[in-house]
């Protein structure tokens, strides 16, 4: 193997060292499972809230964007693991699902208002 050839990787983090880089290390898919994680939550958390409060405007309007995010990171996920979008296109996938679910709840929102 040839000097060129070889990778240089950088010196592993010491316990308790900040790496001021990871957030912009992560893949794109990392940040889509998490944020579909932090919508379940706030649907767990603003669902009894819309069955106590109903009729409540800015309710609904957070309701609603929680569930159209968390739907289309979940149809993400769907096409990923059958296999219907090759993973190369994860970051095309996640900008125009989350384009369309935009442009879903716009439609909804201004239906039921």
């Amino acid at each position: 193997m040839k000097q060129e050839d070889t990778i240089n990787y950088r010196k592993p983090l010491q316990w308790g060292e900040f790496d001021p880089n990871r957030r912009r290390n992560m893949f794109v898919g990392m940040w889509a499972w998490m944020w579909q994680r932090i919508t379940a939550v706030a649907i767990i958390v603003l669902l009894p809230l819309h069955i106590v409060l109903t009729y409540k405007p800015w309710l609904q309007f957070l309701l609603l964007l929680a569930v159209t995010f968390h739907a289309t990171l979940g149809l993400r996920v769907i096409l990923l693991d059958f296999d219907l979008v090759k993973v190369e296109y994860q970051k095309a996938l996640i900008w125009g699902l989350t384009g369309l679910g935009l442009v879903v709840f716009v439609l909804v929102w201004w239906l039921i208002r």
